[in-house]
């Protein structure tokens, strides 16, 4: 069995913060945007990518006003957006691969087939898959369009 490791680029802070608010990195980076929603921590990372987009919540403290009502103003922010943001947390890591040229059901497969120990292998095999098929193609995906445009529809 051939072993698969990731040869990952990580991003410099601000591409990283490019792509915290819903970004797409360059291609060198796909890999390690796999790795990033299919790592045993992609739940906590994505945790993180949210307290980012939260930072401007603490301009409300510039409002007039009681403290406790801008207090509250800011928790109710944060508690709102915790909870759609950590519900649709699988949608949004989907949505992230799918505009890295991955294909859908990807980051559930790898989750999925690899104990949390073996998914950095896992995901090495499948971005090393789809870096030589080339960016959005899967071999194994039907295509119904005839060879017309699928935006033409």
């Amino acid at each position: 069995m051939t072993r698969h490791t990731i040869e990952a680029v990580r991003p410099g802070p601000l591409r990283w913060l490019w792509y915290a608010v819903g970004g797409t990195l360059p291609d060198r980076y796909r890999p390690w945007v796999l790795w990033d929603l299919t790592a045993p921590t992609w739940v906590a990372r994505h945790f993180a990518r949210v307290m980012v987009l939260f930072l401007p919540l603490w301009l409300l403290l510039l409002v007039p006003g009681p403290l406790s009502l801008r207090l509250s103003m800011i928790a109710a922010g944060y508690v709102t957006g915790l909870y759609f943001s950590l519900s649709f947390m699988e949608d949004a890591s989907e949505r992230r691969l799918i505009k890295h040229g991955y294909p859908v059901g990807l980051n559930r497969r790898i989750r999925e087939e690899a104990a949390p120990a073996n998914r950095a292998e896992v995901a090495a095999m499948y971005a090393a898959y789809h870096d030589d098929s080339g960016p959005g193609d899967d071999p194994g995906r039907r295509d119904d369009s005839g060879g017309r445009d699928p935006r033409s529809r």
